[in-house]
């Protein structure tokens, strides 16, 4: 290592597209690392606007202030000993680039394209930059190729995804004999990300410094979160990191569904290929919770609140919604008493989940407040004319809908945010009550499915000190999925979600293979009969698979109009970023062969 280098990583909380805000907050990072004797200041990917405003980079006044916010900065560094980058998106020829600037003593040294972009930014960005860039006094040429020589040292720079794919731009940059390689980066977190990170940087940092500097917290929430751990390494160990790193270990996995010469018992389906191998995960728990921990702070912040208000049922998805709250009210020291729990118990509420709903925020130590909705449900079926006996659609979606409204005009009388608990599992199948439980201010479970869910709660239960915690966790694992809006006897769970979408064990797996892979109908149903062999035949399986490919088509039209929340595991549904069919697709095309032989 050079002696006598000091280098500074520094992610900071950028406001997203306030440029002005920004260069002040690049500005006092600057004195800082003055003040320590910092030789090389490097910042996050798009830090003059932030990394998720999507289209918002085609507003001409964003791009005007970016290149101001640029001028400014250069200017300020004239009399400073400091080299450091700045990202912006820059405008030239008509065409968009998401760029790096290095800067040094009042001078831009050079500037660095990102080219191998996010499926979103590919919408927004280009590529394919030829010529110099000028901007006011400043003239700089595209070199981001090779290492800029300054001080003595040549310094390579890659931007956040030209580090992924085949060839990683860093192996390019060491060929020519870079000293230090800066990685500014807005990568989305997912669980077990860090874990990969950390290895990547491991093996990129062979015979050369570097270092990676994320987009951190602040930059999004609305689709997902941000990695935000900062990390120096050198010949493949790593110096310094942010603390806070969570790991997951995952074994590879392959599919060999291309070759026709293999026999049962050589082939392999795991039933929980999404989930741990072993039967409670710690690292698993906290990453997932950390990320909607940080979503949710993010989108409170950003409206200026420090309460939110959500419905308790009792059951798994609330459950696992109020556990990410209480961890987001400890990591930003909010005050618990600002947490609006609300238990509304209607006509086919059960007397079990009731109780679980008390005891569960017994146990956190938050106050679960009760509005019973029966008396204003069955006004509303009496003025729509509605005998208010029969258990029609309207009468069961009249309540999902009282609910919503009780929850968002306590948050307007409050202040507050509506959090959503609805799951991957049902939002995919249209399991839900357009405009009403389908609707909240934000949903941090949107990406994850019930038996992730269920994974994250069993662990928490088994990891917890506290007794009553660990206790109504159990018990609520234990008790059957039901939206609870029917029951033929009261306080009892007649209505089970399983019997009307199937089991969740065979839903999830058809979502992952779905998602994740994009499968044919036909390769699902093949892998499936083989992962559960020993639980369902064939035509069982078959049955169900159907069942969840017209409820997705069908119910493409809820998903239109999702709410945000972050992507906690790299599966999602969202309107923006996520997997997308036109909402009038019928399922012909997921089912046409899927009784071929």
């Amino acid at each position: 290592m050079k002696r006598n280098i000091k280098i500074k990583s520094a992610s900071f909380p950028v406001s997203l597209g306030n440029v002005a805000e920004n260069v002040k907050k690049i500005k006092e990072l600057i004195d800082e690392a003055e003040k320590e004797k910092v030789n090389i200041l490097s910042l996050p990917e798009l830090c003059l606007t932030g990394a998720s405003l999507y289209d918002g980079y085609l507003e001409e006044d964003l791009l005007k202030a970016a290149e101001k916010g640029l001028e400014d900065l250069i200017a300020y560094s004239k009399d400073k000993d400091i080299f450091f980058i700045v990202g912006l998106p820059v405008k030239k020829d008509k065409k968009i680039y998401n760029v790096v600037i290095p800067i040094k003593s009042g001078d831009a040294l050079g500037l660095v394209v990102k080219e191998n972009l996010k499926t979103y930014e590919k919408t927004i960005f280009s590529t394919d930059y030829e010529g110099a860039l000028t901007f006011g006094e400043h003239f700089v040429d595209n070199n981001g190729e090779f290492p800029i020589y300054v001080g003595g040292l040549y310094i390579g720079i890659s931007i956040g995804e030209d580090e992924t794919g085949n060839m990683p731009k860093s192996l390019n940059l060491k060929e020519r004999n870079s000293d230090i390689i800066l990685n500014p980066s807005a990568f989305p977190r997912h669980i077990g990300f860090i874990k990969k990170l950390r290895d990547d940087i491991s093996y990129l940092s062979k015979d050369t410094i570097y270092v990676h500097t994320p987009a951190c917290f602040g930059g999004s929430s609305t689709d997902f979160v941000y990695e935000d751990k900062s990390i120096i390494a050198e010949n493949g160990e790593i110096l310094a990191s942010d603390t806070g790193i969570f790991s997951l270990e995952v074994e590879d996995e392959f599919h060999y569904t291309n070759f026709n010469n293999f026999t049962d018992e050589a082939y392999h389906v795991e039933k929980f290929p999404y989930l741990p191998t072993a039967e409670y995960s710690k690292d698993y728990l906290e990453d997932a919770l950390e990320i909607q921990a940080l979503g949710l702070i993010q989108r409170m912040k950003a409206i200026g609140t420090e309460k939110v208000f959500l419905g308790v049922s009792g059951g798994i998805d609330s459950t696992a919604v109020l556990l990410a709250i209480d961890k987001a009210y400890e990591i930003a020291g909010f005050d618990k008493e600002k947490i609006g729990a609300i238990t509304m118990p209607a006509f086919g509420t059960s007397d079990r989940t009731k109780s679980n709903a008390y005891l569960l925020c017994q146990a956190l130590g938050i106050e679960l407040k009760e509005i019973n909705i029966s008396k204003s449900v069955t006004a509303h079926l009496k003025d729509i004319g509605h005998d208010g006996k029969t258990p029609d659609l309207a009468y069961e979606n009249a309540q999902a809908r009282m609910r919503t409204q009780v929850l968002f005009n306590l948050s307007n009388m409050g202040g507050g945010l509506v959090v959503g608990t609805g799951d991957l599992s049902e939002n995919m199948q249209g399991f839900a009550t357009y405009n009403g439980d389908h609707m909240s201010s934000y949903s941090i479970n949107a990406t994850l499915m019930k038996t992730e869910l269920r994974y994250m709660i069993k662990s928490y239960a088994h990891f917890t000190d506290n007794d009553k915690l660990k206790e109504v966790l159990n018990d609520i694992l234990a008790t059957p999925v039901s939206p609870e809006l029917v029951s033929e006897k009261a306080g009892e769970i007649t209505q089970k979600t399983e019997d009307i979408i199937g089991p969740y064990e065979l839903l999830d797996f058809f979502i992952y293979q779905h998602l994740t892979y994009h499968k044919s109908a036909k390769e699902i149903l093949t892998d499936a009969t083989y992962a559960f062999r020993d639980t369902y035949d064939r035509e069982t399986i078959k049955y169900w698979l159907k069942s969840y490919f017209k409820r997705f088509t069908q119910s493409q039209f809820k998903r239109s109009t999702a709410v945000d929340g972050p992507d906690v595991t790299g599966r999602s549904f969202s309107p923006r970023l996520g997997f997308k069919i036109p909402s009038d697709m019928g399922s012909e095309i997921y089912l046409g062969n899927l009784d071929e032989k």
